[in-house]
């Protein structure tokens, strides 16, 4: 679409929120893969962003619990981004319960 054409406004915005939900406000409709709609009862809902909620597809709060971490905007995807998001990724822990980059230092 070109830039000097007006845009509507939006029915609905997603806010991502960092470590946490997506925040879905205005109107919109949820539904299931097969096309069932899923009831929000409201305006405004968080819906999981980190995969560990028991309340799917909405947010339950579990985020902190499991130290979800995610940003807030569209990330570049260059190569020095690409290294920066991996530095901040949390480690991976194994059966032995030390973080990965431990066990390879042996």
């Amino acid at each position: 679409m070109p830039d000097d054409e007006p845009t509507a406004p939006a029915a609905a915005t997603i806010t991502p929120y960092q470590d946490g939900p997506l925040l879905v406000r205005g109107d919109f409709a949820l539904v299931t893969p097969d096309g069932q709609r899923i009831d929000t009862r409201r305006g405004t809902v968080a819906l999981c962003r980190c995969g560990k909620s028991a309340l799917k597809p909405f947010c339950d709060g579990t985020h902190k619990a499991v130290r979800f971490r995610a940003g807030t905007d569209r990330e570049a995807r260059g190569p020095a981004q690409a290294a920066e998001r991996t530095a901040r990724a949390p480690a991976t822990v194994r059966n032995d319960e030390r973080p990965a980059a431990q066990l390879s230092s042996r």
